[in-house]
């Protein structure tokens, strides 16, 4: 890779969004075996002026989590420029979580299920940007910082 910061992931068109959350929905819908299953991998919030942010992993090309994760379980996928996190094996120490500049991984800590968790672009083809019905996330593979 070059050494330019390129991000690769979900972009959030606030003018376009309307909070429906549909997103989040389609989201939980795609990972039914996951650890987390239930919980949005993206975060859709208003910001207090009636317009809309979302926190989500931005699959940064260094990913400060990977680098402090104990058991290595942030694996970069080069062919779709995507981060995965194996959550049926992080152990719920939770040092990842403090150190992701953008807040893209999430802690599930409910019903005896301990890990962290965030987005993988579905493999590269996300449910979230499919489900929006107004067209406010795009993805976009060659953002530079």
């Amino acid at each position: 890779m070059s050494s330019a910061k390129k991000k690769f992931g979900l972009v959030l068109q606030p003018d376009k969004c309307n909070g429906c959350k549909e997103c989040e929905k389609a989201c939980i819908k795609a990972h039914p075996s996951s650890v987390a299953s239930g919980r949005s991998r993206i975060k859709i919030e208003e910001d207090g002026t009636k317009k809309y942010k979302m926190a989500v992993c931005l699959h940064c090309e260094t990913c400060a989590p990977s680098d402090l994760c104990p058991s290595a379980l942030f694996e970069f996928h080069d062919d779709g420029k995507y981060w995965t996190l194996d959550e049926h094996r992080c152990f719920a120490c939770m040092s990842c979580l403090p150190v992701c500049p953008v807040g893209g991984v999430f802690f599930e800590g409910q019903f005896g299920v301990e890990t962290a968790y965030t987005c993988d672009l579905c493999g590269g083809d996300p449910a979230c940007i499919k489900a929006c019905p107004k067209g406010a996330l795009t993805l976009d593979k060659s953002r530079e910082e």
